[in-house]
């Protein structure tokens, strides 16, 4: 029996909202009549330049003050028009139905008024309960995500069951703002921190787009998102990269082997990060299989940023890097970056700038050709490791999050310590952290494996188009074919020796 479609909730986040109540459902309902995009576009259009005439008669035109406008507004059923943050849901919305999820829509602004009450919890509370997925779509305020995004992670954090039950679901994100680069990106960022931490998995929008936070939507006035292709083209990027997500994770089940972990260790402080790894190992071996690469020791040359990157199309087991001198280590260890189903990567951070050894910025910097060869890391649970000490300023959890998003992963929260007396602080906590990951990392590898050997599906990956003008056109397209092809009889072989036989159910005669 397949696995249900799975659910991926859209939550508008903007007080000056359209849709709510009996609006939402009809939003859905018309989403699911549109055949392609062309007809998606037209119908962003029709609505919200309906938005905008609703504005301009609520009083705009008569030159009314914006608080009569807002009540005249809010007297509404409703059920036309979209405002600008959902326009850019909607678009999201349409292409995960598109990949086969079911799609649901609610208003914030329904629930969270602007006075800060709270109207009908429990039927929030139900569909958050309900939902495998959080699409969540709002405008921006200087530089981050607005209070009705606030008030909703504090709604979780508040609620035992909620919080427990949103741990592990997946969530996206989609900003809007005033200007093109007018804070969407830092508020996608801050919005991701907020759900990592309620221990929800993000990602970003797919590689047919970008590759990035999410949704980045340009919209200064009222009724103008539709006019953003490339922002509703990203919003349509998040929509297919969680609906795919939540149906790997909808398919997955348990491995017949241990997940694969890559613990890269990065940058140490009198080699605390090392010994910490090595103590999650201690506790945690039986449940993975294991590679340690300790970057700090090895020689990594600065990227050079080429034209052309990576030096030409092969398959994931090739070094592509045009950087090969003998002082440079990363062509030797290419073999150990790849084939993995969790990297871990590892920082250990001081007040003192003396006492780190660090490779950090130079392998994030080089891993360009990993990102470029056609996502090599693409659908990897990304678990960051920060260890500090009590006084460092430590950065890098964030980084580390928003560097790695930028291979197609799958985010998990980071795993932070403080350093005391040498060593990590909470060492049993780092070890829970990583074994929730490990557990989750098991539907989400069966998941894809079982997904890319279904009979109708065709792996397809995007990567980067080089200029005609650079490209030998029919040699390039035959290694791309034979690229594809290779990643294909993997996952073929793979589906058929790690992931678990469905135990057949016995036939049990009761007396």
């Amino acid at each position: 029996m397949p696995p249900a479609r799975p659910k991926v909730l859209g939550l508008a986040a903007s007080l000056r909202n359209a849709r709510w109540g009996a609006g939402s459902e009809k939003l859905v309902v018309d989403l699911a009549t549109l055949p392609d995009k062309a007809a998606l576009l037209a119908y962003l259009t029709k609505e919200s330049e309906r938005h905008l005439e609703n504005f301009l008669e609520a009083g705009r035109r008569a030159g009314k003050d914006f608080l009569e406008i807002y009540r005249n507004l809010n007297k509404a059923t409703g059920e036309a028009g979209l405002s600008n943050s959902e326009v850019a849901l909607a678009a999201a919305l349409w292409a995960a139905l598109r990949e086969g999820a079911d799609i649901g829509h609610l208003s914030l602004a329904e629930f969270f008024t602007a006075s800060g009450d709270v109207r009908r919890p429990d039927v929030l509370r139900r569909r958050l309960l309900e939902a495998d997925a959080i699409l969540l779509s709002g405008p921006v305020y200087f530089g981050d995500r607005g209070s009705l995004a606030e008030t909703l992670v504090d709604f979780i954090a508040r609620d035992d069951e909620l919080r427990t039950a949103v741990a592990g679901r997946l969530y996206g994100g989609i900003a809007v703002g005033a200007k093109r680069n007018g804070g969407q990106e830092t508020t996608l960022i801050y919005q991701m921190m907020d759900m990592l931490g309620l221990g929800m998995l993000a990602v970003g929008n797919d590689s047919d787009t970008t590759a990035q936070y999410g949704g980045t939507g340009h919209a200064g006035d009222v009724g103008t998102m539709h006019k953003d292709i490339y922002g509703i083209d990203t919003s349509m990027g998040v929509g297919r990269r969680i609906a795919r997500v939540a149906l790997a994770l909808a398919e997955g089940g348990p491995l017949a082997d241990r997940p694969r972990v890559a613990f890269l260790v990065l940058q140490d402080v009198d080699g605390i990060a090392q010994r910490t790894v090595d103590e999650l190992l201690e506790r945690l071996n039986r449940r993975m299989h294991a590679t340690v690469v300790n970057l700090t020791t090895k020689s990594i040359r600065r990227c050079l940023a080429c034209d052309i990157c990576p030096t030409h199309i092969d398959t994931d087991d090739v070094y592509r890097c045009i950087i090969t001198s003998s002082g440079d280590d990363l062509s030797d260890l290419h073999a150990e970056l790849i084939q993995h189903d969790i990297l871990v990567p590892v920082v250990a951070t001081s007040h003192d700038r003396r006492r780190m050894i660090s490779n950090y910025q130079t392998f994030i910097e080089r891993t360009r050709y990993v990102r470029r060869g056609d996502y090599v890391w693409s659908d990897l649970l990304v678990v960051p490791l920060g260890l500090t000490e009590g006084i460092a300023y430590d950065s890098y959890p964030i980084r580390m999050l928003t560097s790695f998003l930028r291979h197609h992963t799958v985010l998990s929260r980071p795993l932070v310590a403080r350093i005391v007396s040498g060593r990590a602080e909470g060492i049993d906590d780092l070890a829970d952290g990583l074994a929730t990951a490990v557990g989750v990392s098991e539907r989400l590898v069966s998941g894809r494996l079982l997904i890319a050997t279904q009979p109708d599906h065709r792996y397809n990956p995007v990567g980067y188009v080089l200029s005609a003008n650079k490209d030998a056109e029919d040699e390039k397209l035959q290694r791309r074919r034979a690229m594809i092809e290779d990643r294909a009889r993997r996952a073929e072989r793979e589906a058929a020796t790690r992931v678990a036989k469905p135990r057949a159910k016995e036939n049990v005669v009761r007396s």
